[in-house]
């Protein structure tokens, strides 16, 4: 059985897990954590613009 990262590589695609430690850092350092904070608030400000969007349509 082939190892998972010589499948991936050969289909082309990338293991997230390795993607996100080289991008952001490990988990836990402050590098990750900012990220992580800054992605939650930006989906969650999404879902509220969606969630307006649909409450104002529902009105009309």
């Amino acid at each position: 059985m082939k190892a998972e990262k010589e499948t991936l590589k050969e289909n082309g695609l990338t293991n997230i897990d390795e993607f996100m430690d080289s991008q952001f850092g490990k988990p836990g350092t402050p590098e990750r954590e900012r990220f992580r904070k800054e992605a939650r608030t930006y989906v969650n400000g999404h879902a509220k613009t969606a969630e307006y969007r649909t409450s104002q349509k529902e009105r009309k």
